[in-house]
């Protein structure tokens, strides 16, 4: 996976495959990272926000973005802002 793979879902809503049903968070933004020496890919963040009511574990989950997906990635939650849940997920 690659940062350009995303690019295209950023202020999207993504599905995130879940039991009993999928729910949608929205990528609200793509934060790429410096490029170590030796490094297979360029790291990069991907930031979710999803209501209030949609409550994910850090885990990891099928996401239905970005080229080629859909993607199983691993989230976890940060702090809650302005009523709406967010989650990360780093790919080093």
């Amino acid at each position: 996976m690659k940062p350009e793979d995303f690019e295209p879902w950023i202020g999207r809503a993504v599905r995130v495959a879940t039991v009993p049903e999928p729910v949608e968070l929205t990528l609200v933004r793509l934060q790429r990272k410096p490029v170590f020496v030796g490094a297979e890919r360029e790291p990069f963040s991907l930031f979710f926000e999803s209501t209030e009511d949609v409550y994910l574990l850090d885990a990891a989950y099928e996401f239905d973005c970005g080229r080629g997906g859909p993607y199983t990635i691993l989230i976890s939650q940060l702090q809650p802002t302005n009523g709406r849940r967010r989650y990360q997920a780093v790919f080093n």
